[in-house]
């Protein structure tokens, strides 16, 4: 079990990186019409210097901590998922793939991943330890954030070597992010497309847990595509800045 101040450590980055100069960013309103393409590929170079407002990449940080934790049966990197979760808040997007109809392809159950739910696995997982029970409590207590730039995030199930398609407006000039964090059970991929079907990032590792960003030149709609290679359905959380 890792110590207490490895613990104070990974939450105070978590905080910090969860509070860092916002910068502009993100997907325009569900709904917003589809702005006419334009000419070439819809990527920039984006700004000289780094963004400090990722909030995607913070939360698939909390996912690769709850991977973690759950192979290896750490409480504590439960702990750390949570706390990055509750300090970066989400809002539920209304959207669900193209094409599907509402009697298609039955969704897989399970509950959405939650502050909540992590830490009653980590109590669990605890068995009773006081210092761990101290800080799930401790964390279970953080106020729930409320503010702009959170995450944007859809729960959805992605079928046995299926593809799930979202169309999305991204803002032209400022940081876009997406990212997709299943069940464990299939290897996901994901691809983003432009409106003149160029593909502008393609993240496509051995996991369920990928992460897209890049810079559209111009407000534009993007398409992007939840991949499973597997063999088995995937219950999976999109999100987006």
């Amino acid at each position: 079990m890792a110590p207490l101040a490895e613990l104070s450590a990974a939450a105070g980055l978590a905080l910090a990186l969860a509070f860092a100069p916002a910068v502009l960013a993100g997907s325009a309103p569900d709904g917003t019409p589809a702005p006419p393409a334009q000419k070439g590929v819809n990527i920039g170079s984006g700004p000289k210097a780094p963004a400090t407002d990722q909030p995607v990449e913070q939360l698939q940080m909390s996912s690769d901590l709850l991977a973690f934790g759950r192979k290896t049966k750490d409480p504590v990197a439960l702990i750390v998922a949570a706390r990055v979760m509750k300090t970066l808040g989400s809002t539920d997007a209304d959207r669900k793939p193209e094409g599907r109809a509402a009697t298609q392809a039955a969704q897989k159950s399970g509950q959405p991943v939650s502050a909540d739910s992590v830490l009653a696995e980590a109590r669990d997982l605890a068995k009773g330890d006081k210092i761990v029970t101290l800080l799930v409590d401790e964390t279970a207590g953080m106020a729930p954030v409320t503010s702009e730039g959170q995450p944007r995030t859809h729960q959805d199930t992605v079928q046995p070597a299926g593809t799930d398609v979202y169309t999305v407006v991204f803002t032209g000039g400022q940081l876009a992010e997406a990212g997709v964090a299943g069940d464990g059970d299939s290897d996901l991929d994901l691809l983003v497309y432009d409106d003149n079907d160029h593909l502008v990032c393609r993240s496509a590792g051995s996991s369920d847990r990928e992460y897209c960003r890049w810079w559209p030149r111009w407000t534009g709609t993007f398409r992007i595509e939840v991949q499973n290679l597997g063999t088995a359905a995937n219950l999976y959380r999109l999100a987006t800045n």
